[in-house]
């Protein structure tokens, strides 16, 4: 069995990451998920959060929107609304953009104005911001 694939990663603005890795971890709609080389085919919905990867021995660690990941046994393929690096990430906004967004919430509730905009501000502040506390992935 193969001990890498093919990885891309994919936002409507660029083509963030394409390359031969070891493993991903991600967040998915009913949890983390991870693949392996040789995994069963599927296609599932990712969620704000962290996506890890481990390329050549190096671990890899991207805050990434909502989107889907199509999974192969030889390629894996995440189409997400966003991506950023970790190292580009601005922790102390990204705690100001979740207390504007929790105070949206709030204020509006459910079904009011705003409230899916917030919800979305919410979930992308919130994995940037794991995203650089758990930098390391899971082992």
């Amino acid at each position: 069995m193969a001990s890498t694939f093919r990885l891309a990663v994919l936002t409507p603005q660029a083509n963030v990451f394409e390359g031969v890795v070891e493993k991903i971890e991600a967040p998915g709609c009913d949890g983390e998920f991870g693949v392996m080389p040789g995994h069963y085919a599927y296609i599932t919905s990712v969620r704000p959060g962290v996506l890890h990867f481990a390329c050549d021995g190096e671990h890899h660690t991207y805050a990434v929107g909502h989107g889907f990941a199509q999974v192969s046994a030889e390629k894996v393929s995440v189409v997400v609304s966003s991506c950023e690096d970790i190292a580009s990430i601005d922790v102390a906004e990204a705690h100001r953009m979740l207390a504007s967004a929790e105070a949206i919430l709030l204020k509006v509730g459910p079904g009011g104005e705003g409230y899916s905009d917030a919800l979305v501000e919410q979930e992308l502040a919130s994995g940037r911001i794991l995203a650089v506390e758990h930098s390391a992935p899971a082992e």
